[in-house]
């Protein structure tokens, strides 16, 4: 096939084979540079479909041990080669960083959405080599569905299928985790992450390898460049372009979710946490422990599994709590629960917004509603700040990561004026604009302000789109405020119908709680001896306890707040 190639030096053609290894690609594309031009720099070598930044690029390090073939080219297609001449000096490599994403939880430092100021990041933020990405370690659930075909199965239609029962049809036909039609059938708000995966690729040639394709996915950056890529003017604040500044946000209700439902494996979690409110009156915060499963009821749907919560150090108030940021034991908190049977972790954070009714004390106040809102424009930016500190590690972006899986739960008044669960996440348009420092907190809880540049500041243009009562979409600009339904992404959450918790008791006191739950190793000892006391067991030799207080003692241990305590005071071996 013919492919022509253009590059400073200008525009060549060169002849290969589908068959022709990468390495020879390269040397053929090299050749069309004169001797007598400025020779490129080997390490700034980069290949793209489109001229500028506008287009896909990989360095040449990506077409080792990869062909032609593989590389989804065809007859005629235009290429664009890109390098900086030797002769200039090398760029600082803190301008470009590299990300070495080996860890499953890569550490990124939490945005105060308190506190926004406009963020600058550098050219390709963060962008890791093709060939570095294989080092990314995915988690189980996205592993286990990468390896499925995720088609929705459907039997043999009786009125339509002409065919016996091993035959198929288009009426009976497996159909895409993405189809619109069974979305609409089935009342799917949200395609799946990994249905929208899915769809992505599904634009791809069928010829073209997976594995040395470029990742679908492209995180969202509302950052300004700095310095600029062109180099044609000072860096940030001095000088700005609109190659550097971040173009116009149009915002849109998000079409898919990272999480479809979160489901709690006991009321007894739910229970722990109200028992403070009830005892005190004051609004609580709990970190979620758990994992991530497949959840069923979506096409290559994900849950998210919680079996425990931590309570950090905080300080409750009727209509509100001041809660410690950052989380000073996370670190040690994440450890303790990867230990556990099923590798559990932080998934996400839950806290109460109750108000008893004053005409019965016995009823809470519903007060989060289509008519009011469901969350806060200040929850909302607080969801997404802690989104940004949880990133997901994929190998489907560019990054190494993409977005997040950490919901928010909120306990409040429902209909009834019992209590319920509301779950959601931020969507990644909320994660660009908080790490952009875009957006602030509105005192009418249903909007989000858009910030006014101070000085040395650049806000981009932001606007919202919606269908109007003729049924048109309409663009308006967000000039201050904007509805913050646009960040919201709705989560389903219940119980398991036949619950098998991984912890099953929840007799030792919740920590963080001076005065109200004190933990102490002279409890541990208390309550141990209170099960011994039903036996002539000794205390310190376990070989004269008998089975059936074994079994007392190990469900006694079986909770996560004393395993916990025990960890954190150092007085075990691991």
């Amino acid at each position: 096939m013919l492919l022509r190639i253009r590059s400073p030096a200008g525009t060549a053609r060169i002849t290969v084979e589908p068959s022709t290894p990468g390495e020879q690609f390269a040397e053929q594309m090299l050749a069309t540079i004169p001797k007598g031009d400025e020779q490129p720099d080997p390490s700034t070598l980069k290949l793209s479909n489109q001229p500028g930044s506008s287009g896909e690029s990989v360095p040449f390090s990506a077409l080792v041990g990869r062909t032609v073939g593989d590389m989804g080219f065809s007859h005629g297609d235009l290429l664009f080669l890109s390098y900086k001449p030797l002769s200039t000096p090398a760029a600082d490599p803190q301008s470009h960083p590299k990300k070495e994403s080996t860890s499953s939880h890569p550490h990124v430092s939490q945005p105060d959405p308190s506190h926004p100021h406009t963020h600058t990041d550098p050219p390709l933020p963060n962008t890791i080599p093709l060939t570095d990405l294989s080092h990314v370690q995915e988690p189980e659930i996205d592993v286990y569905w990468k390896s499925q075909t995720g088609k929705i199965e459907r039997k043999r239609d009786p009125a339509f299928c002409r065919h016996g029962e091993k035959g198929m049809c288009d009426y009976c036909m497996p159909l895409e985790p993405y189809d619109a039609k069974y979305q609409a059938e089935q009342q799917i708000k949200h395609l799946s992450f990994h249905a929208h995966l899915r769809k992505l690729l599904s634009s791809r040639p069928p010829s073209s390898s997976s594995a040395t394709e470029l990742p679908p996915l492209d995180p969202l950056s509302l950052s300004v460049l700095n310095p600029c890529p062109t180099g044609s003017h000072a860096p940030f604040p001095a000088g700005i372009c609109s190659t550097c500044q971040p173009s116009a946000v149009t915002l849109q209700s998000q079409t898919y979710r990272m999480v479809d439902h979160v489901e709690f494996a006991s009321p007894n979690i739910i229970d722990g946490i109200l028992s403070a409110w009830r005892r005190t009156g004051t609004q609580r915060i709990a970190f979620l422990i758990g994992r991530h499963d497949k959840y069923e009821k979506v096409p290559m749907g994900v849950k998210t599994v919680v079996e425990a919560v931590w309570e950090p150090k905080q300080e409750g108030e009727l209509d509100g709590l001041t809660v410690e940021t950052p989380w000073e034991d996370e670190e040690r908190v994440s450890e303790i629960a990867e230990w556990c049977d099923k590798g559990l972790q932080v998934v996400g954070m839950i806290y109460t917004d109750l108000t008893p009714s004053p005409d019965d004390i016995t009823k809470s106040i519903y007060k989060r509603h289509a008519q009011s809102f469901t969350a806060s424009s200040l929850e909302m930016l607080l969801s997404a700040a802690y989104q940004i500190s949880h990133p997901l590690p994929t190998k489907m972006s560019p990054t190494g990561h993409f977005s997040s899986r950490f919901v928010t739960c909120c306990l409040t008044g429902d209909q009834d004026g019992g209590i319920g669960v509301l779950a959601w996440q931020a969507s990644e348009h909320a994660e660009a604009m908080v790490k952009a420092g875009i957006v602030e907190a509105s005192v009418d809880p249903g909007v989000v302000r858009v910030r006014k540049p101070g000085e040395g500041e650049y806000i981009p243009e932001v606007f919202y789109s919606y269908k109007n009562e003729y049924g048109l979409q309409v663009k308006m600009p967000a000039k201050p405020t904007f509805p913050v339904e646009y960040l919201f992404v709705n989560i389903t959450h219940g119980f398991p119908v036949d619950p098998s918790p991984l912890f099953l008791s929840n007799s030792f006191p919740t920590e963080n709680r001076p005065g109200l739950h004190d933990q102490s190793l002279e409890l541990v000892i208390s309550q141990l001896s209170g099960i011994l006391r039903k036996s002539d067991a000794e205390i310190g030799d376990t070989g004269t306890w008998p089975m059936r207080i074994k079994k007392e003692v190990e469900k006694w241990l079986s909770d996560w707040h004393l395993v916990a305590f025990l960890c954190m005071q150092g007085l075990f071996s691991l």
